[in-house]
């Protein structure tokens, strides 16, 4: 039995919507660039605590954005990115568009037997928490490490919370609440 971190779809498509248009913007205005950030902390907080890395693409995509290692692994979901983007290949907004997604027990399946499964990628409350869910009814052992999903791009530069080396839900519980209390105390000064 093994443990395994899975990212969801790290494709152009989902990952250039998190990145500034230009990257000289990163030094202009003295943000760090997210990529590099990201690909270590993959490696500190999964690769070298024993977890095999998973990549789970489109059959009709190419991973995006993160360096794979020779011991990493690709699956792929049984339906191609049109099928779920409501936005066609040439750019326009499909009509009555309904997304499919993807067979999920079979996805899962391609990870061999597990004992533990994180998983991070896109989106954190869509794609991530349905395979969340579906690991879990096939009994095995998950969590969602949220510092790795597409809320990654907000939560890298919160120096006061964020870590390289680790996921503590603990730790991001109490960030969500301090967030949530600020927002309520915006409103009532307003």
């Amino acid at each position: 039995m093994k443990k395994v971190f899975l990212y969801l779809y790290p494709i152009k498509e989902y990952t250039s919507m998190f990145l500034f248009h230009d990257d000289n913007l990163y030094d202009k205005w003295k943000v760090k660039r997210p990529l590099p950030i990201l690909n270590e902390c993959i490696e500190k907080r999964y690769r070298e605590n024993g977890y095999q890395v998973v990549f789970a693409l489109y059959p009709d995509k190419e991973i995006f954005c993160i360096i794979p290692k020779k011991e990493d692994k690709i699956i792929y979901t049984d339906i191609l990115f049109s099928d779920n983007s409501a936005i066609d290949e040439f750019g326009n907004t499909k009509k009555n568009f309904i997304p499919k997604y993807p067979n999920l027990p079979l996805l899962i399946k391609q990870l061999g037997n597990i004992e533990e499964l994180v998983i991070g990628g896109y989106h954190s409350s869509d794609c991530v928490k349905r395979v969340e869910e579906m690991a879990i009814k096939m009994g095995i052992n998950t969590m969602i490490d949220f510092d790795l999903t597409d809320l990654f791009f907000g939560l890298y530069k919160q120096e006061d919370y964020f870590t390289i080396e680790q996921f503590n839900p603990n730790k991001y519980m109490e960030y969500l609440q301090i967030e949530k209390y600020e927002e309520e105390n915006n409103q009532i000064k307003l």
